[in-house]
């Protein structure tokens, strides 16, 4: 007597979900590496050249401005949370029309692919940080944060607005590609206002008031305040204003989404 072989299960949403962000994820992964190993030691070795660069620029403000702070663990602390920042905003701008062909899919929306791309540049840029605070320990530098908790929170803060960012820029420029070499250059002097380089305290006292307007500054200024146990901070810098960019863009970035989501799968 014969007996039947049993039915599939059908998959739940959230299993489907998870699978097709799996997939993307790898996709991206594979792309972004150009599917060989030399990809991946340049996505480490840019940040790296970065570093070493600004060491050897501005090496002399280290006895200046910054009394003893190691000045390759300042610069680490500010350039890669700001890039990470930076790369959120950009790649995930590009992300739809990147995987626009899989929308042909029904199980693909147009938000899965900039899930998965945010998720691979956190992850990247998580691990490249984490490299070189190792290397930078290796070294004789001290690399141990004196908060880690508080650091973790801000450095969640920022990565939020990177993503609504990233969000509203791929959504808002999906029908005007030629506004987004626009972004790309409008974030270098962005970078040298974050306070990356120098710390916020060197700055003139005429200048503070209009760049403390920038969220990205509050972020970099507090995370270096919870790594270094004698880094003072501004008393103008705030967590909370952070953390209100972030969520405020979101929701602009999610609303956007929303409204428009159906033209991202018709374009």
């Amino acid at each position: 007597m014969s007996t039947a072989s049993p039915r599939p299960r059908k998959r739940s949403p959230s299993e489907v979900q998870r699978a097709v962000l799996f997939a993307l994820f790898i996709r991206e992964l594979q792309t972004r590496f150009g599917g060989r190993w030399l990809g991946a030691f340049w996505v480490l070795l840019e940040p790296l050249a970065h570093l070493t660069l600004l060491m050897l620029v501005f090496g002399y403000v280290r006895n200046r401005v910054l009394p003893g702070i190691e000045f390759p663990v300042f610069l680490l602390t500010g350039l890669l949370p700001f890039l990470t920042f930076r790369s959120l905003a950009l790649r995930l701008m590009e992300s739809v029309d990147a995987n626009r062909p899989l929308f042909s899919y029904r199980q693909v929306k147009p938000l899965d692919p900039l899930i998965s791309r945010a998720l691979l540049e956190i992850g990247l840029y998580g691990t490249i940080y984490l490299i070189l605070l190792v290397t930078l320990g290796w070294l004789g530098y001290s690399t141990v944060p004196t908060r880690p908790l508080e650091l973790m929170a801000i450095s969640i803060a920022l990565l939020v607005l990177g993503f609504a960012l990233g969000l509203i820029f791929a959504v808002g420029t999906d029908e005007l590609p030629r506004v987004r070499p626009f972004i790309r250059i409008a974030f270098m002097p962005l970078y040298l206002l974050s306070g990356v380089i120098f710390p916020v305290s060197a700055l003139p006292a005429f200048v503070l008031p209009w760049v403390l307007w920038n969220p990205v500054l509050h972020a970099v200024e507090i995370s270096r305040g919870y790594f270094f146990p004698h880094y003072r901070t501004l008393p103008q810098v705030s967590a909370l204003y952070v953390i209100v960019w972030g969520v405020a863009a979101l929701a602009v970035g999610v609303s956007l989404y929303r409204v428009r989501r159906h033209r991202l799968l018709a374009s």
